[in-house]
């Protein structure tokens, strides 16, 4: 029986002159932070920018660190730049994939495909999903035969990683379908134990079906769709989506220890607002705004 120590983390969003995130500084902290917990690999949960041929340093910062730095596919990867070009400039054959470690298989899906049409799938690929809202936030057909595949011939217990939430009421829209797989799962050799997912900019922990699942908070602010002004003037010239930031002070992330017995231990990151604006502040109250400026601590034990 052994255990692993891995850093995660998610929604970046380096993008120079729209999002006041400081995103080469936030990622400097966050990869010190690892080497301080004695992480052996980072995983980033998706968005981590949103045009790959101006981020080329940022990229290299993330993939060329001293503990092996994994990417998942994100929504906005796919704002300014093609499926091939984030492929190339990631370095992946392929937006999802796996990787076996220290006795863990970690399995990356890649949930950017809308289908307009029953069984046709297309990828995310410079800005087309804004032309399909019905028709977005799919796992093709695939994909979904290469998870099943994937974990039930793993000689390891998996940690699944997503952008968005594998369980979740806006989540993939054939969740059932992954649902039922990971359900299976819990009879095999490659049971999933973890469920990793960024996308919500929500700091969030739940066990369902003796399956952890844990949202990631983004890294540095969470998005309300009211613009507000709240900031100083002067960086709203700078800033073109500032009005729609609600700015944590820290460079969020957390430190994850998982047992084979079951044991799961999250280090997060405590945090504030920046300038103290929050969402109530900003007029942007609604259910779906449940906003924390942290990541907490967290510590379960899964049956085994």
């Amino acid at each position: 029986m052994g255990k692993i120590k891995f850093t995660v983390f998610s929604d970046l969003h380096h993008h120079p002159q729209w999002f006041k995130t400081e995103a080469p500084e936030r990622l400097r902290a966050i990869q010190q932070r690892a080497l301080q917990d004695n992480s052996e690999l980072m995983l980033h949960l998706g968005d981590f920018c949103h045009k790959t041929s101006i981020s080329h340093e940022i990229i290299k910062q993330y993939r060329d660190f001293s503990i092996p730095s994994y990417f998942v596919m994100g929504n906005h990867e796919f704002d300014l730049a093609s499926y091939e070009e984030v492929l190339q400039d990631y370095g992946l054959e392929c937006g999802y994939y796996f990787f076996d470690h220290n006795g863990f298989r970690f399995v990356m899906l890649d949930e950017n495909y809308f289908c307009d049409f029953p069984g046709i799938y297309f990828h995310y690929s410079e800005r087309n999903y804004f032309d399909h809202p019905a028709g977005r936030d799919w796992i093709d057909q695939k994909q979904l035969e290469w998870f099943k595949e994937t974990v039930f011939s793993s000689p390891h217990p998996c940690i699944v990683c997503s952008h968005a939430a594998l369980k979740y009421p806006s989540s993939t829209k054939n969740n059932e379908a992954i649902s039922q797989i990971i359900r299976d799962s819990q009879k095999l050799p490659g049971k999933i134990m973890l469920c990793l997912n960024g996308h919500y900019h929500q700091d969030t922990f739940n066990i369902c079906e003796n399956v952890a699942y844990f949202g990631v908070n983004s890294a540095s602010f969470f998005w309300v769709p009211n613009p507000h002004y709240l900031y100083p003037p002067e960086l709203y010239c700078e800033f073109e989506s500032i009005g729609n930031q609600i700015i944590y002070t820290n460079p969020l992330s957390a430190t994850v220890t998982l047992d084979h017995d079951g044991t799961i231990e999250i280090c997060g990151t405590p945090g504030e607002y920046w300038l103290g604006v929050d969402v109530e502040m900003s007029k942007n109250n609604n259910p779906r705004s449940a906003c924390s400026a942290s990541i907490l601590d967290r510590k379960a034990k899964l049956d085994v």
